[in-house]
């Protein structure tokens, strides 16, 4: 049968049996062991949730206390290509420390000396007047210049933690870090009294990438400024360590450092137990974690005023404004277009120090992104639950609300999801569960099918056995289904018509009559099941169509209306009707047409493949009693064709089970004369059938229909 006949038989009535129940129940135990032992499988689509939840509800920029110093394109341009003498970096971080910032983080590294200091200028300077070269040895060296303006305020340097590339054989192992880092103060809250140490689920590095040792000592802190990508195709940047290990010493965060620095605290605290990092803490500032340490960024809109230019800065003309540094957390970074610190974040692309920026503003606002402890077995328990609902309440519900309860299941976890994050900021992975309920309902909607299948053929098998009653009733029904010949004589259209069935008698059927001088009905039907009880119902379904078609004015789909409220009444064995019906208009081509689960029929016009004639149509008759079928329109040309057929044509089965399929029925149309009538058309689709299932026994009744309008006048 059709698509049609699997979804609604399958769901509606089969499912009641254990098949459905039984495969659910496995499939739904096997999920959970996958999302409890390997959640690592589902990362992917978990990650890309967490992103859509960031870029639909982003935070609301609130906060005016962090400031970026942007080394940005306007600054380029103007001072030149990037590195910048000290002197000038010197001047820079002078001015923003004139404005009395809370704390100021550099994220800028210096790794070798100023090549426009005097001593390093001199080293290619070639031959020079001794007098000379000893008068510019004498003037100040730039590195110690730009480290006096660091020793004189809050300014914190960045780090980065470094790694020896295990991939290059010729890489030098990375030295232990040694340079100044800030003591913590550790609070093991699992044995408060006899304290471990942190456990090593904190990112760790070999050693650490900083500036040059005198600058280095001249800052008042120092941070980690490394910004590490989760482990996703994408490699977006979505959280931040807020601690880190470097030469097995502990490490504060760049935001972390600047706050211990601005509130004057002399160490950094952290607090843990045996399951993992707990939060960290400067002075007043408490910061949640996960128990690797690390946060999630809550990332708000990218806003310009976040930003100054550090050209308008550097302009010895251009004022200072008032208070646009004064106790505000200041960052220093690179923004210009082509500089290699940005990164891929949920809300695009994002430089490195404004992640940091963001980073400081969700601190400072309260405001964090989350992911609890309790988050994974919430969702594992989601998975159940939401999975026992759908096994014991699908089956018991009719055809046209299974997929409707399916459908509100995945709804309700999605706005779960999505509630929790616009309210709260909790990160909870609802795409997980939500992948095991499409499992478990494939599991139901799978054995289903496997038992409407198994039923179809104890049906054929039975048919096979009452073959001698059915040789009598296939005369009786071949006699109630009309002959092309008594529509002839109108040239304003060509008609012709054929049912085999697959054995003796079928539940297909056609029909087609003049409603009046203008105006041509045909329709044709398929019955669910095979042998007797379809024939039967097939005979009754005919007859009430046609009488529904004699009490109704054109207008078909009151005709299917009625017919399908009049044929479900006494439809004691639950069969239904798949039924495609049309009032061709005579003489303008209209048709007028209703399609109840039926293939769609085919369309063939001169200098056009042929094609299908889709229509919203609705569920097979007798499935949905009180459904309202609309009526659908199309306007055929002359010498345009409509060629209906049942599933007969395309299920047609070789002796290899290989079928025809609706491809082949299309060639087989396409290949006809321009000017063939139905009847070439009827024969052509007939014997193609025949040859292609050979000697193998027919799968299902076949039925064509072919009506050519030739035209108001005819040829």
């Amino acid at each position: 049968m059709t698509a049609w006949s699997l979804t609604f038989k399958g769901l509606g009535r089969l499912l009641h049996t254990g098949w459905g129940r039984r495969a659910a129940g496995v499939t739904l135990i096997l999920f959970l062991g996958l999302q409890l032992g390997a959640g690592w499988i589902f990362q992917s689509p978990r990650l890309a949730l967490f992103d859509s939840y960031q870029r639909h509800f982003p935070r609301t920029y609130l906060h005016d206390g962090v400031v970026i110093v942007a080394i940005d394109d306007d600054s380029l341009k103007a001072q030149g290509q990037w590195p910048w003498p000290r002197h000038v970096m010197a001047d820079l971080i002078a001015r923003i420390l004139a404005g009395k910032p809370a704390a100021l983080g550099v994220d800028i590294f210096w790794l070798e000396p100023d090549r426009a200091s005097p001593e390093q200028w001199l080293r290619s300077a070639g031959d020079l007047d001794p007098a000379l070269k000893e008068r510019l040895l004498q003037l100040p060296r730039a590195d110690d210049y730009l480290a006096q303006v660091l020793k004189s305020g809050p300014v914190v340097l960045g780090v980065s933690g470094a790694n020896r590339d295990p991939a290059d054989p010729k890489a030098q192992a990375i030295k232990p870090d040694e340079g100044p880092l800030p003591l913590f103060r550790n609070f093991d809250l699992q044995t408060p009294q006899d304290p471990a140490e942190p456990p090593a689920t904190l990112p760790t590095f070999e050693g650490a990438i900083r500036s040059l040792p005198e600058l280095d000592k001249a800052a008042a802190g120092h941070g980690v400024a490394s910004v590490d990508r989760d482990d996703d195709t994408n490699n977006i940047f979505r959280r931040l360590p807020m601690v880190s290990r470097l030469s097995g010493r502990l490490a504060p965060a760049m935001e972390l450092e600047m706050l211990r620095v601005a509130t004057g605290t002399r160490f950094p605290s952290i607090y843990y137990n045996h399951r993992g990092i707990i939060g960290v803490e400067a002075g007043e500032f408490a910061v949640p974690t996960q128990s690797d340490g690390r946060v999630w960024v809550n990332f708000s809109t990218h806003d310009p005023s976040r930003f100054v230019s550090a050209h308008k800065l550097l302009k010895r003309d251009n004022p200072l404004p008032p208070k646009v540094f004064e106790n505000k957390f200041v960052l220093l970074g690179m923004t210009g277009l082509g500089q290699l610190d940005e990164r891929n974040t949920p809300l695009g692309i994002m430089p490195g120090v404004e992640i940091h920026a963001q980073m400081l503003e969700d601190i400072l606002l309260g405001l964090f992104a989350s992911r609890p402890g309790w988050a994974f077995a919430t969702e594992a328990a989601l998975t159940a639950l939401c999975g026992l609902l759908l096994i014991v309440l699908l089956p018991m519900l009719r055809a046209r609300w299974q997929l409707l309860v399916g459908v509100a299941v995945l709804a309700g976890l999605g706005a779960l999801g999505a509630g929790l994050w616009w309210k709260y900021r909790i990160l909870l992975d609802v795409a997980t569960p939500m992948i095991g309920q499409a499992a478990v309902m494939t599991a139901l909607l799978g054995a289903g099918y496997a038992q409407a299948d198994a039923q179809r053929r104890r049906l054929r098998l039975a048919a096979a056995k009452t073959a001698g009653e059915m040789e009598a009733a296939h005369r009786i029904q071949a006699g109630i289904l009309p002959n092309p010949t008594s529509v002839a004589g109108d040239a304003r259209f060509d008609l012709d018509a054929l049912m085999i069935p697959a054995r003796h008698i079928g539940g297909d059927f056609f029909d087609f009559f003049k409603m009046d001088d203008n105006h041509l009905y045909f329709a044709v039907g398929d019955v669910s099941g095979k042998g007797m009880p379809a024939a039967l119902f097939m005979a009754l379904g005919k007859s009430l169509c046609k009488s529904c078609a004699l009490r109704e004015e054109n207008h078909i789909g009151a005709i299917i209306n009625r017919a399908n409220r009049e044929i479900s009444r006494d439809n004691t064995e639950t069969l239904f009707i798949t039924l495609f019906a049309g009032i061709l208009n005579l003489e303008s081509g209209e048709l007028r047409f209703s399609n109840a689960g039926h293939d769609a029929p085919f369309v063939l016009r001169k200098g056009e493949a042929p094609h299908s004639l889709q229509a919203e149509g609705g569920p097979p008759l007798c499935i949905v009693e009180d459904f309202d079928y609309p009526e659908e329109r199309f306007q055929l040309q002359p010498g345009d064709m409509l060629c209906v057929i049942t599933d007969g044509i395309t299920e047609a089965m070789t002796a290899q089970h290989e079928v025809m399929g609706r491809a082949r029925a299309e060639a087989v149309l396409a290949n006809l004369h321009a000017q063939a009538g139905a009847a070439a058309a009827t024969k052509a689709l007939h014997e193609a059938a025949d040859d292609f299932v050979a000697d193998a026994q027919p799968s299902d009744d076949l039925t064509i229909l072919a009506v050519r309008w030739l035209g108001p006048t005819g040829p």
